[in-house]
């Protein structure tokens, strides 16, 4: 049951962060204001439009791969960037005089706290089911 558990948590996030993903991706002005920002010109839209897109894309990522294999290392992938986002935007506020994206620090923070869980089930079901087949034996 754990590992059922574990790996519902794990897609949840997987399917909000893909889901974003797929709004950068096709509707970036949409996206953009949903962060709070207006959509830049030039080289700036670019790099606003590749760097969100492949953040969201790679916690999607690695939160799918750890649910679908088991492999909790993906799962930590996907809460080392969250955590990152995170603790930069504190640094952003801190050093470089931007407001406080407290909302935003939230949900980063929530969704690390339910993807660690989710590793933490995912281990222990993984566990409990090697003990099983050893008693089979």
């Amino acid at each position: 049951m754990n590992l059922i558990v574990g790996r519902i948590l794990s897609l949840l996030p997987a399917v909000l962060f893909l889901s974003t993903a797929y709004g950068w991706i096709t509707n970036p002005s949409e996206a953009a204001k949903g962060l709070g920002m207006p959509l830049l010109e030039g080289i700036g839209r670019s790099t606003q439009i590749g760097d969100f897109s492949a953040f969201f894309i790679g916690v999607g990522l690695f939160s799918l791969m750890g649910a679908l294999t088991n492999k909790v290392t993906y799962v930590y992938c996907a809460i080392v960037i969250l955590l990152s986002a995170a603790i930069m935007r504190i640094v952003a506020w801190q050093i470089h005089g931007a407001e406080l994206a407290s909302f935003f620090i939230g949900i980063e923070i929530a969704t690390a706290v339910i993807l660690f869980i989710s590793a933490l089930l995912i281990r222990s079901g993984i566990s409990k089911k090697n003990e099983i087949s050893v008693d089979q034996e």
